[in-house]
């Protein structure tokens, strides 16, 4: 039993491990099914991820050439992706900075376009959405978005994409239809005749308030619309005079169903109405109709005066200087008053019944009157020119102004013509335009600039200043004043403005800098005229401009040379030179930086001694001193080669060396000694092409002028180190000296020749040709003559200035007083003045020449500068115990102290005319401190001036004079 048992169990057991193993099998056998699924399903999944990729990517390529804009932004609003119509439309680039939603959706629509959005990511789509757009110009325009959001593989939103379309357009055209509605509907409202339109079941549509008023409705038109027209109406038969016709024939059109015009009907307080009614159909099918009503009582009322005032009025139009027809339709002439026969030459009878365009022969367009005779027809109204000759041969030239006629119905039955002889004004009109061309041509012809401007606009130039500034009439009619000056200049200009402003002045004349083309400036004598309307307001300034660079140029070389001379004169410290010589030229050259180069021959360098600009720090220091090895830069080169050099863009040369910043002009010169460049002229400006070969020649001038100065530094500066050549060098110093006095004398006599020359030339040319020249010519020859005049006395003036500190006569004592009396026999003194000494004047040791240039120079100078009715010169000495201290007092008309530092410039006069040179103070100034004193003044304005200065008492010798002389 147990063995049965145990082989049943066995048995059993046999059969759960077979059928275990079975399902294991197939267990397996489903894994490795499941595993190939699971492969074919990863590839599926990889080519689906592909293929939505490629169709991504051929969607966004579709989006980027689609006529309309797209755009995608991530769900922070940032813009990922634009195409190329959205980027034109925006007006951003692809390599713009990041941008926002916000960014291109216009301020005030931007809490309604959160909102939008806000509710887009619910629906997931959005369409029709219009706003208003910011374009990086801050332009606004109107767009319609249409878009969706953006979603990834998982189907979670990413971001949003929208097709955009201007509709700036659109949206104008929107508005404007908008705003024609509501001007049809208001003039509709207000028109001046009632309107009741109704459709076919006799509803009201539309009606307005001359309609209510009317028919004595207390509702407003709007109230009315959609109502019975009956039923609200009510039976208003009482307000016509014949109530029972009136609702017969109102009953009698509705039937008949056909339009009428022109229907009068008369109310019972007498007004006259005229009622239009007009069906409206909709191809034969009936749609309602349109009633209108028209006050015509007046019209009315007035037809039968009008025909009085017709008769009353026949006989002035029979006799009025303007040519009167009255044409029928037909073009058959019923009407003409006398100045129309006249114009043609012919009678009333010869005119009567005849066509209107057989009057008289047309010169040109002879269809004109035809044209305009079927305008008269179709009921137009014009005016128009003809030319006609008529029955007597003569040309007329013909203003006519045509109308149709109408009878007292408005119907037209005819044509009204008003002729108007312009044959005179056409003849003034030739001429004036003949001397109109002549004017132009004078103008766009003559040597000087003329520009017409209004408040600083440039309305129209001639051809010289277009050719003086280098810029076409187009380019300067959109320019104004302002853009062709310099910024520094505008003070001045302003001063004078004010007085035109202020009505003080019509006129005025000034010395301006204009700015040509290529940046460079010129120098011009501009006369400014104002023209005003009758109210004394400004209507245009005609501005005459004067090229006198040239002049301005020569007159800056000499102040320079001469400042200069001055500056370095006592100088002997090269350092000191080199300081003098770029503060005098940096101004000159308007350079934004100016060096003094020193050659270091033993050590092969150049180094930077002096500077103007940005590298200056305080008084004579130097921020990064410069040291370059000679040849190195364009400095080294010149430093070399001995030769200038003017470089007109520096980023074309790769020998500039940038110092701080790049400066695109550079003019570089040698101060050449034996030789040998012994240091460099530099100067640098922002703009390009600044420097010209005017420029080089003046520094080429100066640089041969200081390069004695220079060189003697040097050798001072060298052979303080060997004491034993002390004498040698002081010799040397004394002999450059003498050679620079002997340099101005040689100067002065050089020019002087030539001018004397030129002044006889002139004066022969003008002797002989005499009954040749006309007044223009001989105008302009006086004009040299005078300039001739300025010059040679210019000359006079540096010669007199040159040896102001010099002592040309032995030394004597002179008693000032007596060399007053002599001043005063001199001078030519006008009798208004009054030149007295106020205490006795002292007897000096001297050169009696120059104490009497001294004096003499102040009291001219006095004279000169004093308007009043009576001029007063009170001299003055107080004696001090090493010298004595003068004074001259005037009460002329002051100087302002912000000029008291300047008048003691050499040419530096604060009245520029022909009589005042600029140079009698600077001798003045000159002599006082050769004699070893100081000048000052003390002055207020229109009271008066005095000047102050000392003179070094020479010995105990001298003496107080006691005596009083009053000079008058």
């Amino acid at each position: 039993m147990d063995s049965e048992k145990k082989g049943k169990t066995e048995k059993s057991i046999k059969r759960v491990e077979a059928a275990r193993n079975v399902a294991e099998k197939k267990l397996e056998e489903k894994i490795q099914e499941v595993l190939l699924l699971k492969g074919e399903l990863k590839k599926i999944n990889t080519k689906l991820k592909h293929i939505i990729t490629q169709k991504n990517l051929a969607l966004e390529g579709a989006f980027e050439n689609i006529n309309d804009g797209y755009i995608r932004t991530d769900l922070s609003g940032y813009v990922v992706k634009m195409n190329g119509v959205a980027l034109d439309f925006f007006g951003y680039d692809k390599n713009t900075q990041r941008l926002s939603a916000t960014d291109l959706i216009h301020p005030d629509d931007l809490a309604y376009g959160i909102k939008f959005f806000s509710t887009l990511f619910k629906e997931a789509v959005f369409a029709n959405y219009r706003t208003r757009a910011l374009t990086k110009e801050k332009q606004v325009k109107w767009i319609q978005v249409n878009g969706n959001v953006v979603k990834d593989l998982n189907n979670e939103p990413i971001g949003v994409q929208g097709i955009i379309r201007d509709i700036t357009a659109e949206k104008k055209e929107e508005d404007l239809l908008k705003e024609s509605e509501n001007r049809l509907a208001f003039l509709i409202l207000n028109l001046d005749y009632g309107v009741l339109l109704e459709d076919e079941k006799g509803k009201i549509i539309l009606t307005n308030t001359k309609f209510c008023k009317l028919f004595q409705i207390s509702q407003s038109p709007s109230f009315l619309i959609g109502v019975d027209c009956f039923a609200t109406l009510g039976n208003v038969n009482h307000l016509f005079k014949e109530s029972e016709v009136f609702n017969a024939r109102v009953r009698s059109i509705l039937e008949k169903k056909r339009p009428v015009i022109g229907d009068e009907i008369t109310m019972v307080d007498g007004t006259i109405l005229e009622r239009d009614f007009i069906p409206v159909l909709q191809g034969e099918r009936y749609k309602g109709h349109l009633w209108t009503y028209k006050d015509i009582t007046l019209r009315k009322k007035y037809r039968k005066s009008l025909e009085a005032q017709k008769l009353k009025y026949s006989s002035i139009i029979a006799n009025m200087n303007l040519g009167l027809i009255e044409v029928n339709t037909a073009d058959e002439i019923v009407m003409v008053n006398q100045s129309f026969m006249d114009m043609c030459g012919a009678s009333q009878k010869e005119l009567l019944g005849k066509k209107g365009k057989e009057t008289f022969e047309l010169v040109n367009d002879i269809d004109r009157v035809k044209i305009e005779s079927d305008k008269r027809h179709n009921g137009e109204s014009s005016s128009y020119e003809i030319k006609i000759r008529n029955k007597g041969g003569s040309f007329r030239n013909l203003l006519v102004s045509g109308a149709p006629n109408y009878d007292l119905n408005g119907a037209i039955i005819g044509a009204i013509g008003i002729h108007l002889d312009i044959t005179k004004a056409k003849q003034n009109e030739e001429l004036l335009a003949q001397k109109k061309y002549e004017l132009d041509t004078i103008v766009h012809n003559t040597f000087m600039g003329i520009v017409l401007t209004n408040r600083g606009r440039i309305i129209k130039t001639n051809a010289t200043i277009q050719n003086m500034l280098g810029y076409t009439e187009l380019e300067l009619s959109n320019s104004s004043i302002s853009d062709l000056s310099f910024p520094e200049d505008s003070a001045s200009f302003k001063a004078y403005i004010r007085q035109v402003n202020l009505r003080n002045t019509d006129n005025f004349v000034f010395t301006k800098r204009y700015k040509k083309k290529d940046g460079s400036g010129i120098w011009t004598k501009t006369n400014v005229n104002i023209v005003r309307d009758k109210n004394r307001n400004i209507k245009h300034q005609v501005v005459f401009i004067e090229d006198i660079t040239s002049e301005i140029e020569k007159t800056l070389i000499i102040d320079l040379i001469n400042n200069l001379t001055k500056s370095i004169l006592d100088k002997t410290d090269i350092t000191e030179i080199a300081w003098e010589i770029v503060n005098n030229i940096a101004g000159y050259l308007d350079s934004d930086d100016c060096v003094i180069y020193l050659v270091d021959t033993e050590k092969e360098i150049i180094e930077q001694i002096a500077v103007f600009g940005d590298k200056l720090a305080g008084k004579n220091k130097i921020i990064n001193k410069l040291v370059l090895a000679k040849g190195k830069g364009i400095v080294g080169s010149v430093a070399n080669s001995g030769i200038s050099e003017c470089i007109k863009d520096t980023s074309k040369d790769p020998r500039y060396v940038m110092d701080q910043e790049r400066r695109f002009s550079e003019i570089t010169v040698p101060i050449m000694s034996n030789g040998k460049a012994i240091g460099i002229i530099d100067s640098e400006h922002k703009q390009k092409n600044h420097y010209t070969a005017e420029h080089i020649k003046t520094l080429e001038s100066i640089a041969s002028l200081v390069s004695i100065k220079l060189t003697t530094a040097i050798s001072i500066k060298e052979r303080k180190k060997v004491e034993i050549k002390n004498d040698q060098l002081l010799k040397k110093l004394e002999k450059s000296n003498d050679e620079l006095d002997e340099y101005a004398h040689t100067v002065s006599h050089d020019l002087k020749t030539p001018l004397q020359s030129i002044e006889a030339l002139v004066s022969w040319i003008k002797s002989d040709n005499k009954k040749n020249l006309d007044e223009s010519t001989l105008k302009n020859i006086s004009l040299i003559e005078d300039t001739l005049e300025t010059m040679n006395q210019l000359i006079t003036n540096i010669l007199k200035y040159s040896i102001a500190g010099t002592v040309l006569h032995k030394e004597e004592s002179v008693d000032l007083n007596e060399l007053l009396e002599e001043i005063k026999n001199t001078l030519v003194i006008p009798e208004k003045f009054t030149i007295y000494t106020s205490s006795n004047l002292p007897i000096v040791k001297g050169d009696k020449t120059k104490f009497q240039q001294l004096f003499q120079n102040l009291i001219v100078n006095a004279i000169k500068f004093n308007k009043k009715e009576k001029g007063i010169v009170a001299i003055n000495c107080i004696e001090k115990d090493s010298f004595y201290q003068f004074s001259v007092k005037d009460n002329g008309i002051g100087i302002e102290k912000k000029y008291h530092h300047k008048i003691f410039k050499i040419f530096h006069s604060l009245n520029k005319n022909k009589e005042s040179t600029g140079i009698g103070l600077s001798i003045v100034k000159k002599i006082v401190k050769l004699y070893g004193g100081d000048i000052w003044l003390d002055s207020e304005l229109n009271k008066g001036s005095t000047f102050y200065f000392t003179l070094k008492k020479k010995s105990e010798k001298n003496a107080w004079k006691k005596s009083t002389r009053t000079l008058e």
